[in-house]
């Protein structure tokens, strides 16, 4: 499984943790992708806040760690299960500009 990632990072991989931008913003910088073109995925109001101190999108899934927690900070998109975020995304890559 790891062929298919090209970066692993853990808890403990950078001095600060999340909510501090710090991994995302040195994954972006590692794999030279614009903030605008990424977003975080995850379970916590503490994954909306590390994508908005980072300046990228976040998605929250409904089940998890603490969906819960996305009525007193909502995420950009919230999903019930990643393919229905593969087809949100692919319906925006197909919509034309006005």
């Amino acid at each position: 499984m790891a062929a298919r990632f090209k970066y692993v990072y853990g808890g403990n991989s950078f001095e600060n943790k999340k909510p501090h931008p710090e991994g995302v913003l040195s994954i972006l910088a590692d794999s030279r992708i614009p903030p605008a073109q990424a977003m975080i995925v995850g379970d916590s109001d503490v994954d909306v806040v590390t994508g908005r101190n980072a300046g990228i999108h976040s998605c929250g899934v409904s089940y998890g760690f603490k969906p819960h927690t996305f009525q007193q900070t909502p995420p950009d998109i919230l999903v019930h299960n990643l393919p229905e975020l593969a087809q949100l995304l692919n319906h925006q890559d197909t919509k034309t500009p006005s």
